[in-house]
């Protein structure tokens, strides 16, 4: 695999990344899934029981996106959504909806990161093993009911072939 890059106004540090995709997050987790998020320190033990979701992306930038989202999180963001009381909530339900929100983010984030670009998003999947962080554009956040990470692998069109 191609060695992961950074965007270049995000090389010197995950500090940008951080702030523009929890900037993205809380835009569309307020708006679409009546959540709000906030950054929060990295604190990864819980990402064993989380439902994270793959959406790969290629055109001017090529990579993979991760989302991994708290389980009662998972729950809150899928009630929100639909409009159903969290206990309505079935397990196929959460899972579709956590699916739609990495694509919706993961949208909203290339668009912001570059919006200059032309990116094919993949079809978002439920991730098999845990979350795996991306190289150094990863951060957390926190939700009234848990906590969400997104990680970002980039390389350039010109190196994946």
């Amino acid at each position: 695999m191609p060695e992961q890059l950074q965007p270049a106004h995000l090389a010197k540090d995950g500090a940008e990344f951080a702030a523009i995709v929890v900037r993205v997050a809380a835009q569309v987790l307020e708006t679409m899934f009546f959540e709000e998020a906030v950054a929060a320190a990295c604190d990864h033990s819980w990402l064993s029981t989380a439902v994270t979701v793959h959406v790969s992306f290629e055109g001017s930038h090529q990579g993979e996106f991760l989302l991994s989202v708290s389980p009662d999180t998972a729950r809150s963001i899928a009630s929100g959504f639909l409009g159903l009381d969290p206990e309505e909530i079935t397990g196929t339900q959460v899972c579709d909806v956590i699916l739609e929100l990495a694509n919706i983010l993961c949208g909203a984030l290339m668009s912001s990161l570059w919006p200059e670009s032309v990116l094919f998003l993949g079809t978002p999947e439920v991730a098999i093993a845990e979350h795996a962080f991306l190289g150094s554009m990863h951060c957390c956040f926190r939700l009234p009911d848990g906590t969400v990470a997104v990680s970002l692998g980039v390389c350039t069109a010109d190196e994946s072939a």
